[in-house]
């Protein structure tokens, strides 16, 4: 883990745990207790995947001795007596007891010893038919500006509490490691943008891994906000010119904004890079996203900025749009606007397409388009088959943000701040295929007080259907490496006021 906690091997000696199946150790003389035991973290009355790692949690009530018994309708019962109240368990028989009650209801009975011992009202869960993708990415930084340096992309394997990190930034200087993304939740298919310390992009594809500098003189940053086309070959960015600014207000204590953004597509066969006068325009094009079949480009677009206006730059809202796009010419549609800001009155961001092409799922906030610092932040979704979209009822009074979809549509995985008001974790909550949301879960650790001394965010919260397998060191030398410069199609005519795309014909 990325935490090493201390173990006091005399306390250690003292800790007691019996773990049984079958019948176990029943408790015959206990009282009632009218309400459910408190346990953290709150995994009662939640949908889980049939093949998600233990839900350990701690119970929080007082007690000389805890029993906890886990069973459903088919196998053993797991029973746990122990004097310690973090329950840990065991992952074979955890495992066992999921996969032979898929669809079923799971229960948990909590006894804590007092004076004498006490059961509370029995938790219960659903095990969903619909597994999860096997594996998380994402990247974990420090809360504070002071200590951002240290960072790094790591993978979680959602079936166990394993985890293994793809990149730390300690062995490129502390440079700056962001916006990981890859095709169709193909670990084999990754990207990364590294900053400050040995600048560009790395692209692995399948068994080829190249750096490249993606600045052009006629784009007017790297590339950004990344999305991979399902087909492999494309990859559309946002190339933006961003601003942090500091504010007093509590809720929202930064604020980053976008001076100017523009959509370019990059096509890794030929290493060039092309746009369009249609996502290249005075507006702020960000943000884009490909729908599963590969047929629309999603976006979210914003007024021009007007020069020298902080106000206007920084209360922007912004509208979902699309545009379709043909890769046998390269060539783009007219654009339509899906949603807009006039209709909502919110700014949209970050939106992801399900993977049957239905829905949007998206984050709205009151301006701008980074949800990490607005408490605001709420998640809604649109159906695209009637246009009508709504607030999830998975979002809390903290802030959610970045999130996504699984392979089969059934999993929704987002950041949210609702456990202390601070710190980013990633959560889980079914989607049924009448579009209806459940009660979300924290990821689960290991140590079921994880998340009191884990002192870092998680940052976009990434599913991938199995293990990135390079490791550190190859990335690492492919990062000292020189890069591999971009070529910019300059037969496309594009004058865009943000300076993205200034074509020979056009320079000033």
């Amino acid at each position: 883990m990325i935490i090493k906690h201390k173990i006091n091997l005399g306390v250690l000696g003292l800790i007691f745990i019996i773990v049984f199946t079958g019948c176990g150790k029943k408790i015959r003389n206990y009282s009632i207790e009218d309400r459910f035991a408190s346990i953290f973290p709150d995994y009662n009355n939640i949908v889980i995947p049939p093949n998600i790692a233990p839900l350990n949690f701690y119970i929080k009530e007082k007690g000389s001795k805890f029993q906890v018994e886990i069973y459903s309708k088919n196998g053993d019962k797991l029973v746990i007596n122990q004097v310690s109240a973090k329950i840990e368990i065991p992952v074979g028989a955890w495992q066992k007891l999921l996969k032979h009650n898929v669809g079923n209801n799971i229960f948990i009975d909590i006894y804590c010893k007092k004076e004498k011992w006490v059961k509370y009202t029995t938790l219960t869960d659903s095990i969903a038919g619909d597994p999860i993708d096997s594996y998380l990415s994402y990247r974990l930084i420090n809360n504070t500006y002071l200590f951002w340096g240290d960072m790094g992309i790591y993978q979680r394997n959602l079936e166990n509490f394993d985890e293994s990190t793809i990149f730390s930034n300690s062995s490129s200087n502390k440079g700056c490691v962001n916006c990981h993304s890859f095709c169709k939740a193909n670990p084999k298919k990754m990207l990364i943008h590294f900053r400050r310390s040995y600048p560009g992009t790395l692209i692995l594809n399948d068994d080829k891994i190249t750096k490249i500098n993606s600045t052009t003189k006629y784009t007017m940053s790297p590339f950004v906000y990344p999305s991979w086309h399902p087909g492999g070959n494309y990859i559309a960015y946002s190339v933006n010119l961003i601003n942090l600014y500091f504010s007093t207000n509590r809720d929202a204590l930064s604020e980053v904004s976008d001076q100017a953004s523009d959509i370019v597509l990059y096509k890794i066969s030929t290493n060039s890079v092309i746009t369009s006068p249609k996502i290249s325009t005075r507006d702020r094009e960000n943000l884009p996203t490909w729908s599963p079949d590969g047929k629309w480009l999603y976006y979210i677009s914003a007024p021009e900025a007007q020069k020298g206006n902080l106000t206007n730059r920084n209360m922007a809202k912004y509208s979902l749009l699309r545009i379709p796009f043909d890769t046998a010419t390269n060539t783009f549609g007219n654009v339509d606007t899906l949603l807009s800001s006039r209709k909502t009155g919110k700014s949209i961001s970050f939106p992801i397409i399900s993977p049957d092409g239905r829905y949007v799922l998206f984050c709205m906030l009151d301006h701008g388009y980074f949800t990490v610092f607005d408490k605001f932040s709420d998640l809604y979704i649109l159906d695209l088959k009637n246009n009508n979209y709504h607030k999830l009822n998975i979002n809390s009074s903290s802030n959610e943000n970045y999130h996504g979809w699984s392979q089969n549509g059934r999993w929704i995985v987002f950041n949210s701040r609702r456990l202390d008001d601070i710190y980013s974790t990633p959560f889980f909550a079914y989607f049924d295929r009448n579009g209806n949301t459940y009660k979300p879960f924290v990821l689960p650790q290991k140590d079921p007080l994880f998340y009191n001394t884990f002192l870092k965010h998680y940052n976009r919260p990434e599913f991938i259907t199995g293990k990135v397998k390079l490791n550190s060191n190859q990335i690492r030398d492919l990062i000292y490496s020189d890069a591999h410069k971009v070529k910019f199609d300059s037969s496309v005519d594009v004058d865009a006021l943000s300076g993205a795309t200034w074509i020979a014909s056009h320079k000033q």
